[in-house]
C-alpha cells in the first residue's frame, strides 16, 4: 500500500491544467476537472480568441479506494498556467460554427512526505492538445460538441517522480451546454470523456474516465455573474499494467468538488475567479484549487 499510495502521490503532482497534461495514470487526471463551469456550451462568434488559464492548487492529503487519508502526512502545492488558442471559422457547419483550438500547460508542482521524509517536485510543459470544435446557439440554449487529440510530446523520464509530460497519446470526447430557463439563470455543464493510449515507458494505459463540470450561475446585468461550480469525475474502466488490473484492484478514481465563482465578460473580453474544494475523493489527491481564468478577442 506505501509503494502505491508513493507512487501516486508523485504522479498526482503532475495534474495540472489545460486539456493537456498528464493521463490518469496512477490516479491523475489529463482533463482539467473544474475549468468549464461558466457558459460552458458557448462557442464565440467568428473570430480568433486567446484564452489564459491559471491553476492554483493545494494538496491536502491523498485519500485510498474507501477515502482513507493514505498515506498519511502527505500535502503539496501546485502551479499550471496554459494558452489556448481558439479560431471560430465564419462558414456554418451542419447548422453550427465551426473551430479549431489548440493549448499548450507549463506545470510547477511540489509534493511533501512527511512520512517518510523527503519531497519531491518539477516543473516543465506539458503535453499539448490540439481539437475541433463544432457549437450551436439559440435564445436560451448553447451546445458544443469537441473532438481533441494530446500527443505524448510534453517532458518526460521515466526516472523521475514528477513529470509534466503523461508520455501517453489521449483523446479527449465532449459535449458542453449552457442553459437560461430564466433570463438571469444560467446552468451550465461539459461532459468529457477521456481516453487514455498505453506508456511505453511503464506498460501503464488509465482506464477511461468521464467528468462532468457544472457551474449554476446568476448574472447580473449585462456583464457580472456570480455562482457556485466544480465537477464530478469518476472512472469507468480499470487501468491496467501489463495487461493486468493496475495495483490488483484497477485503481478506479472518483472525486466531487465545489466552491463560489464570479466572473465578468463581454464578447471582446472577461475574467473568472473560483475556488474549489474537495467534498469527495477516492484513489485521487484531496484538494484547494483556485482558478484565475481570462479571454480576449481579436
Amino acid at each position: 500500500m506505501k509503494i502505491k499510495a508513493i507512487r501516486l502521490a508523485c504522479v498526482v503532482a503532475a495534474a495540472c491544467y489545460t486539456h493537456t497534461a498528464s493521463a490518469l495514470e496512477n490516479g491523475t487526471t489529463s482533463y482539467p476537472n473544474g475549468l468549464m463551469t461558466v457558459m460552458s456550451g458557448l462557442l464565440g462568434d467568428p473570430g480568433t480568441y486567446a484564452y489564459s488559464y491559471n491553476k492554483f492548487q493545494s494538496i491536502r492529503s491523498l485519500r485510498g479506494a474507501n477515502g482513507e487519508e493514505s498515506p498519511p502526512g502527505v500535502d503539496g502545492s501546485l502551479q499550471a498556467h496554459a494558452l489556448r488558442m481558439v479560431h471560430v471559422f465564419e462558414s456554418p457547419v451542419l447548422g453550427g460554427n465551426l473551430a479549431l483550438q489548440a493549448a499548450i500547460p507549463y506545470v510547477d508542482g511540489t509534493l511533501h512526505f512527511s512520512s517518510f521524509g523527503f519531497s519531491s517536485g518539477g516543473r516543465g510543459f506539458g503535453d499539448p492538445m490540439f481539437g475541433v470544435l463544432l457549437g450551436w446557439k439559440s435564445p436560451a440554449l448553447f451546445q458544443t460538441v469537441e473532438l481533441d487529440l494530446v500527443p505524448r510530446t510534453g517532458s518526460y523520464d521515466k526516472n523521475r517522480a514528477f513529470n509534466p509530460g503523461n508520455n501517453a497519446n489521449t483523446v479527449y470526447l465532449a459535449y458542453s451546454f449552457t442553459w437560461f430557463p430564466l433570463r438571469e439563470l444560467e446552468i451550465s455543464s461539459k461532459i468529457n470523456l477521456n481516453i487514455s493510449g498505453e506508456n511505453p515507458a511503464t506498460n501503464y494505459r488509465s482506464g477511461v474516465q468521464l467528468v462532468a463540470d457544472y457551474g449554476i450561475n446568476y448574472h447580473i446585468g449585462k456583464i457580472w455573474l456570480v455562482g457556485i461550480g466544480g465537477y464530478l469525475a469518476t472512472q469507468l474502466t480499470d487501468d491496467k499494467q501489463n495487461g493486468a488490473a493496475a495495483f490488483g484492484d484497477g485503481h478506479r478514481t472518483k472525486s466531487i468538488t465545489v466552491g463560489p465563482q464570479i466572473g465578468i465578460g463581454t464578447p471582446q473580453w472577461g475574467a473568472f475567479l473560483s475556488w474549489q474544494r474537495s467534498v469527495y475523493s477516492r484513489n485521487a489527491a484531496s484538494t484547494d484549487t483556485v482558478w484565475l481564468n481570462g479571454y480576449f478577442k481579436f
